[in-house]
């Protein structure tokens, strides 16, 4: 347990570089923000191919500790070329390289941690609230040495590559997960349907979530320095995930006790979503934005563990790699290509009050489609975990 903690650990240590300053790194190569736009997305596109591919080879192999390895070590081969990169076609290459692996990580050790805890989601929230304090605490230093330099993609890269060195010695000391049963595979290769009509809806409204808050993960950076004037972009990050960091181990209890279900806080969340895009919309000043970053705490922080306890529930243990990979590339990627690409257009032809108010409405259709099939989302699922 204490390798897989590390490894929370130092997995967001690199999030505390990649999150905030990826968009940073591809406008610091001189594009316009349509342009910063439409590399991100193309960034998102390759996010959803990536982890359904890993997905389907660790499901099939069961070789989970050498397909996050290679991952990693090819993640780091992208943010190095990112660094040096002179052309829009190696921008090109590095982000597709990076994302294909970098954001295949993530649902790999999802379902790896939540088969080692069989399910139970407070064990698996306190892990995972792990990696926040590691956000946090990285965050933290870089707003208190004023690193990485924000106009310096190498001095940005150098901070994520010695972070993502680190994690891979932690994944080296895992413990390989034994080749999946032909019991299994057999079963449900034999028309056993291995996801229920719940997880559809389920995905519906995590993509139109997930849409709204691609205005915070691609262009809050620019945002807070362009529109607020401040370059606390560490700072910023670092209040956000306190705040997550309370509200994840809190969903976790909440949920094992059951004494809530996903659906309620996807509710939850989609409410806070509504809320912080309306004040970064309509108070574009420090003290806004700083309540926004707090609402972070259920648009996020309630929200991640919600959704991976959903997968667990909604889907056949043989193929949950397969949903959380399906969670991070069809209910998280793919909405964030789109709104990554149609927010870099608004915010050059309309600016950002136009953009965060717009994704406001997508986040309150999210709880229109909850409220509307309530009853489905309320049906006993495919596995008691």
């Amino acid at each position: 347990m204490l390798s897989l903690t590390l490894s929370f650990f130092s997995f967001y240590c690199i999030t505390a570089v990649v999150s905030p300053y990826l968009p940073v790194m591809v406008h610091n190569l001189g594009y316009s923000y349509k342009m910063t736009g439409a590399l991100l997305a193309l960034y998102e596109v390759a996010a959803i191919v990536g982890p359904l591919l890993v997905a389907m080879w660790i499901d099939k192999s069961g070789r989970m500790k050498r397909s996050v390895l290679l991952c990693t070590i090819l993640s780091m081969a992208g943010m190095a070329l990112l660094m040096f990169s002179t052309s829009t076609s190696s921008a090109a290459l590095a982000l597709v390289l990076f994302a294909l692996t970098y954001r295949s990580i993530m649902p790999a050790m999802d379902s790896y941690a939540n088969n080692h805890f069989d399910g139970n989601p407070s064990q698996y929230s306190l892990v995972r609230s792990v990696g926040t304090a590691g956000f946090i605490l990285f965050s933290l230093f870089f707003a208190a040495t004023q690193r990485p330099d924000l106009k310096d993609n190498v001095d940005i890269g150098r901070w994520a590559l010695i972070c993502t060195l680190v994690f891979a010695l932690f994944v080296f000391t895992w413990k390989s997960e034994p080749r999946q049963s032909r019991v299994l595979v057999t079963a449900a290769g034999e028309g056993r349907p291995w996801y229920d009509r719940a997880f559809i809806v389920g995905m519906v409204i995590i993509a139109l979530n997930r849409f709204s808050h691609s205005a915070v993960t691609s262009f809050f950076s620019l945002f807070l320095v362009e529109e607020v004037g401040s370059n606390a972009i560490s700072l910023m990050s670092a209040i956000s995930a306190g705040s997550e960091f309370f509200a994840m181990i809190g969903a976790g209890i909440l949920l094992q006790r059951k004494r809530v279900l996903p659906y309620h806080l996807f509710l939850a969340s989609g409410l806070a979503m509504v809320a912080r895009l309306l004040i970064y919309a309509l108070f574009p000043s420090f003290r806004g934005v700083v309540v926004a970053q707090l609402l972070h705490s259920l648009a996020y922080g309630a929200f991640h563990p919600a959704a991976i306890f959903f997968v667990a529930r909604r889907v056949r243990r043989e193929r949950r790699t397969l949903g959380m990979s399906i969670y991070a590339s069809l209910g998280t990627g793919l909405p964030s290509v789109v709104g990554t690409l149609l927010g870099g257009a608004i915010v050059d032809h309309y600016g950002y009050a136009t953009l965060f108010t717009t994704y406001a409405g997508v986040a309150t259709l999210s709880l229109v489609v909850a409220l509307l099939f309530s009853r489905t989302m309320h049906q006993p699922p495919l596995e008691e975990v």
